[in-house]
């Protein structure tokens, strides 16, 4: 893919995204993972005026109760109305027939515009599989509804391991300590590892890297085929 056709695509993610009412489907393998790799971006989102709805396949192993009241508590914090549990877990997270037909089934509640989720070369297994669950079930969401409904794209973001290539950076500058406080409310998350050091100091890598932003978080833009049927790579 060239340089000017990536510039081309982040252009067109970035008209999208400057129409307001916009319906965003951020998806979480768990609950943390969302703040991590796009709290900031999720900020902006609802700031412009966007619709943000929040998908989490899997409550974890365990504490499933604890991490879904501070997935909640995080919902509320961002004003996050439209919220979803599939309460996947052990052999049931996996790409089946059934877990696609889920989140086909929310798709079609939401008709979402874009579709966050992490990327597929990420460390964590259930992450991978996450990727290719909410890909599939994006593919066959735009298959069986008219043209209108469909969605556009899907955003990448980076978690436990970072994204070797991107192609759009969302200056966070102004919603890090936003994001800082979303972090917070995982006091599950923080006991072993301080996960909200470890990703503020990723996102000040990732400004520094571009034009001298102070906190920034970077995505890849991977399909954005009702737009660019030819461009699914």
């Amino acid at each position: 893919m060239t340089g000017s056709t990536k510039l081309y695509i982040v252009g067109v993610v970035k008209a999208i995204l400057h129409v307001n009412s916009r319906n965003v489907v951020i998806v979480a393998a768990h609950p943390d993972d969302e703040v991590l790799g796009c709290g900031g971006t999720i900020s902006k989102l609802i700031k412009s005026g966007h619709r943000v709805i929040l998908l989490y396949l899997s409550s974890g192993d365990s504490q499933e109760e604890r991490r879904e009241k501070e997935a909640l508590r995080v919902c509320d914090f961002f004003q996050i109305s439209s919220h979803y549990f599939l309460r996947l877990k052990g052999p049931s997270f996996k790409v089946s027939s059934p877990n696609i037909q889920k989140v086909i089934r929310i798709f079609k509640l939401i008709t979402p515009t874009l579709v966050y989720i992490n990327h597929d070369q990420e460390s964590d297994y259930e992450h991978r599989i996450a990727f290719q669950l909410v890909t599939e079930s994006y593919w066959r969401y735009n298959h069986q509804v008219s043209f209108e409904k469909r969605a556009m794209g899907i955003v990448l973001y980076e978690v436990h391991r970072l994204l070797l290539t991107h192609n759009l950076v969302e200056d966070i500058s102004a919603e890090m300590d936003t994001k800082m406080k979303a972090m917070s409310l995982y006091h599950s998350q923080l006991k072993s590892t301080r996960w909200d050091l470890a990703i503020k100091g990723l996102n000040q890598y990732r400004g520094r890297l571009h034009n001298q932003m102070k906190f920034a978080e970077v995505f890849q833009v991977k399909i954005l085929n009702s737009i660019l049927p030819y461009l699914h790579y």
